[in-house]
């Protein structure tokens, strides 16, 4: 076991979150850990990490593991750089680089069983903690997280998101034995989302993992562990396999009970009318006694009743019918400095129709739906956007336009209701309890903030609803509440997202925003994402295939220890150099949905594993070499 929890109880003032729970993370792991916001699911996380203590119990961590966790709020030297930020992550690795060399010349003077053993046992370890491939890996995660180019730039001048994604990048480059990721896939893009899961699937380490992207975590998890009512219960499989199998158990557990307490009442029964009649015979009486200890032993073996179903947050849209065309725009041209987003769009919308905009982050898809409801301009001067006849607008985004950062929650939701209970009543459905609906809006929680945007546009009669990544900060079941009422909305809704089931379940076609580029595929997201990789091949069919040059090992040459020395050196960089390209290959083979060639990546992994095998062996005749001059 590489960490765990041993009975932990943990509380907040007179609030149990966690009960005598149990948990073991083992090397290889991949665990999913789900529950509503507030059922304890970052306490966990905080605890392995040692941010925070039990108040009972033990937390274990063995000897010389490594454990990286990933905060939504992290912190970092504002003067920095990212790629110093980054290379910041290293410092551990720096420090076993430091021993192992301390070590060789220990062994050089004295080569003792014992410090032979320790080398070794350090060496692996830092093997395993990806020191040999860490500049590749840096360099891959720092490409794919979206930073290539911005590697000078100052770290006080990033945006939440991108802090966040930083934070991401820095605890992924190193590579600790134990990742703890809480939401890692808040302000990463889709392609940035399938890139993580192949990433991860491949990472040498243990994972447990928060998140509400179900896609995520059903492509990523082999254990689901629940966080209910101060307990946790782990579930064989992934998300959607833990779904099924608990809602089995509840329907199981709730049918063996009702049947038991029919049992219990018949036996109640029989047992009430054989006192009766023992009453006035001994035989009978003797009958009651042994009736009422099976009454009782039956009693105490019962099945527990099913839990109270959690109460889950009622949303609901309203819609009045708009006339046939909703939205009509046209010369819609955006750009960014010398980057075009998008250029000349003549789009229609038409009534019922529900379109996703997806892209990479900073495409333009906030700015194409700011541009088409004419809260920006378009930079072509004949660009124009109308509503239709009959058309009201909701809006959401995250900054929350429109309330005031100075009010209370109450303050802000009793002025859109006519009385006092009417606010605590809506507030209570949208899960703020009573102590919360006193907190200033500008002190809200992100999924607080969420949760409050989303009732105030329930709050209105709007035929179009507009979306901007309302998924952000809501937990599965809230972001299910949600769907639930997009499914049951008669307008038309237009949404900016990178959940892909969110995606999935509620648009009906697809707006792709690429490198300046916009595309719209009259279909779902499968529907998408199948043209998109069909486009894709064809591309890569007509494109003429460059020849590679084939890596070939240093030769190893005979001579004075420092000659060999600097060949050992030179060799282990090579075999690095192929370790690193052959676990990027690993993570890209293992990514569903991207461009990509499997059939060359799969004979370039052959070609690695052969060209590993040849450098290592120049690698044990150099260190054989060097062994032999330095006796």
């Amino acid at each position: 076991m590489l960490a765990g929890l041993r009975d932990v109880d943990k509380f907040y003032g007179g609030q149990d979150v966690l009960r005598g729970v149990n948990l073991a993370i083992e090397p290889g792991d991949r665990l999913a850990l789900v529950g509503r916001n507030g059922a304890g699911k970052t306490t966990v996380l905080r605890l392995l990490a040692h941010t925070e203590e039990p108040n009972g119990g033990k937390v274990v961590i063995g000897p010389g593991v490594a454990i990286g966790l990933l905060e939504q709020d992290p912190t970092f030297l504002a003067s920095a750089t990212i790629l110093e930020t980054v290379e910041g992550a290293f410092s551990e690795l720096d420090d076993l680089e430091t021993r192992l060399r301390t070590l060789e010349v220990g062994l050089a003077l004295n080569a003792s069983h014992d410090r032979l053993t320790e080398y070794h046992e350090l060496e692996e370890h830092y093997r395993l903690r990806g020191g040999y491939a860490r500049g590749s890996r840096r360099d891959m995660v720092i490409s794919a997280l979206g930073f290539t180019g911005r590697e000078s730039q100052v770290v006080d001048g990033l945006s939440g998101g991108e802090r966040t994604r930083l934070a991401l990048a820095r605890l992924l480059v190193a590579q600790p034995e134990i990742l703890l990721l809480d939401e890692p896939t808040n302000h990463l893009d889709i392609v940035m989302v399938e890139w993580l899961e192949g990433f991860l699937r491949a990472y040498p380490g243990a994972i447990l993992v928060v998140s509400h992207d179900r896609a995520f975590l059903d492509n990523l998890a082999t254990t689901t562990v629940l966080v209910s009512r101060a307990t946790l219960r782990s579930y064989p499989g992934n998300y959607s396999a833990y779904r099924a199998a608990r809602d089995q158990e509840l329907k199981t557990q709730a049918a063996t009970f009702e049947n038991e307490r029919r049992e219990l009442e018949r036996l109640e029964a029989m047992t009430a009318q054989m006192k009766i009649w023992g009453g006035r015979n001994e035989k009978l009486a003797n009958r009651a006694r042994a009736m009422e200890k099976r009454l009782e032993r039956f009693s105490e073996g019962m099945t527990e009743a099913p839990p109270a179903p959690e109460v889950a947050a009622r949303v609901r849209f309203t819609a009045g019918q708009s006339g046939e065309i909703v939205l009509l725009a046209g010369h819609v041209t955006r750009g960014f400095g010398e980057r075009s987003l998008f250029t000349g769009l003549d789009l229609t919308v038409r009534r019922g129709e529900r379109i996703a905009i997806v892209g990479r982050n900073g495409t333009g898809k906030s700015t194409l739906v700011k541009t088409l409801l004419g809260f920006e301009p378009s930079d072509d001067l004949r660009g124009f956007t109308r509503l239709g006849s009959r058309v009201r607008l909701g809006y959401y985004d995250q900054q929350l336009r429109g309330v005031d950062p100075t009010r209370t929650l109450f303050q802000e939701v009793l002025a859109l209701v006519d009385t006092d209970q009417d606010a605590r009543d809506l507030l209570g459905a949208y899960l703020f309890p009573f102590e919360a609906q006193f907190k200033l809006v500008s002190q809200l929680s992100g999924g607080e903030r969420a949760r409050l945007a989303l009732l105030k546009l329930s709050l209105e009669e709007h035929n179009l609803l507009v979306l901007d990544e309302p998924t952000n900060h809501l937990d599965v079941e809230m972001l299910e509440s949600l769907e639930a009422a997009l499914e049951k909305f008669a307008g038309t809704l237009i949404i900016v997202s990178h959940d892909r089931r969110f995606v999935q379940n509620v648009a009906n076609q697809v707006w792709l925003l690429e490198d300046g580029e916009f595309t719209a595929y009259p279909g779902g997201y499968a529907y998408y994402r199948e043209k998109y990789e069909e486009a894709r091949q064809a591309a890569r069919n007509a494109a003429p295939e460059a020849p590679r040059e084939v890596s070939e090992p240093p030769r190893v040459r005979r001579g004075n220890p420092w000659v060999l020395k600097r060949q050992v050196e030179e060799l282990e960089r090579h075999v690095e150099a192929l370790e690193a390209e052959k676990s990027a290959l690993a993570v890209e083979l293992a990514m569903p949905n991207l461009d990509t060639d499997f059939a060359a990546l799969g004979i370039r992994a052959a070609e690695l594993d052969a060209e590993l095998e040849i450098a290592l062996q120049a690698w044990e005749d150099a260190a054989s070499a060097l062994e032999a001059a330095e006796a």
